[in-house]
């Protein structure tokens, strides 16, 4: 066969279609040579190191598993989940069942701070005896207020619940950090100042729904006038969570107790039980004592 010479446009041409073939290759191979090269470097990470990706990654995303890092750094589950305890324990995340969740997420609604850390010791307090009353599957009502939130954030290991709230950072808490929760919230109109929904059709609302146990709050006890709050709203809504339930729990810290305020929102009666940080007087033990149905106490520790 006869030897054919090229032209110097073909020859520019020929070479120019290699040069695109290798370039086109190059960038379609070069995404998972880099990932490969990624992939081999983070796997023998220091922990700060590997916390560093952990944080870069949660920015980017709304939340991360256990799993996600074991697979990510080639490293166990022990310890993917001993990063996740100390980045939460610098404040930088929040953790949730099998993973976390970025704080800026978790915490989009939230209370004033000079509300939310009020007593803050006796509601936490409070709030993890009140879960030990929960069982997987309950359909519970949360109270709006923070004693309310600090016993959702108590809820963490409990499966299959739902919670009907009026309160929107409850709702917002839950919808972000209790994976094994559906949140149920409540209509009506948000009140000017405070995180909640009030009026007409928030009773409306929940009288259409009924609850396995119902957990509210008070402003203040009295022997003499029961449990009592500055609304007359809160006192309605109130009552119909406890109406609404097959079991009523209230949930107050003794700084509270012989202090009254305007509206009466439940009596003793009305109980199955009263979860309090302690009795130092006797004041709520007498209480009982002396009602007809004798709700039973419980001391928080």
């Amino acid at each position: 066969m006869p030897f054919r010479s090229f032209d110097s446009f073909e020859f520019a041409l020929f070479f120019s279609y290699r040069y695109v073939i290798f370039r086109l290759r190059k960038a379609h191979l070069l995404p998972f040579v880099q990932k490969e090269r990624h992939m081999a470097s983070t796997s023998d990470l220091s922990p700060a190191e590997r916390q560093r990706f952990i944080m870069n990654w949660l920015a980017e995303k709304p939340n991360i598993s256990v799993s996600d890092i074991v697979r990510r750094f080639s490293v166990s589950e022990v310890t993917a989940r001993h990063d996740l305890i100390s980045l939460e324990s610098e404040g930088k995340l929040r953790r949730v069942r099998g993973g976390a969740v970025s704080l800026s997420r978790s915490n989009a609604i939230s209370y004033p701070e000079e509300r939310i850390n009020v007593q803050v010791e006796a509601k936490e307090t409070i709030a993890a005896t009140a879960a030990t009353l929960v069982d997987d599957g309950d359909v519970l009502v949360i109270d709006i207020g923070t004693t309310g939130f600090y016993f959702a954030k108590a809820l963490m290991d409990k499966r299959e619940i739902t919670i009907i709230t009026g309160d929107l950072a409850i709702a917002n808490y839950a919808s972000f950090n209790l994976p094994n929760a559906s949140v149920v919230l409540l209509g009506g109109s948000v009140r000017k100042g405070h995180l909640y929904l009030a009026g007409a059709l928030t009773l409306d609302c929940m009288s259409k729904l009924h609850a396995d146990k119902a957990f509210v709050s008070a402003d203040g006890f009295h022997p003499d006038h029961g449990f009592t709050v500055e609304h007359d709203f809160s006192a309605m809504i109130k009552h119909m969570y406890l109406t609404n339930s097959n079991q009523g729990y209230m949930m107050v810290d003794q700084g509270k107790f012989n202090k009254t305020s305007f509206y009466q929102s439940a009596q003793i009666d009305d109980l199955d039980g009263i979860i309090v940080d302690g009795d130092d007087e006797g004041i709520m033990t007498a209480a009982i004592e002396s009602s007809r149905s004798h709700p039973k106490l419980y001391i928080a520790k």
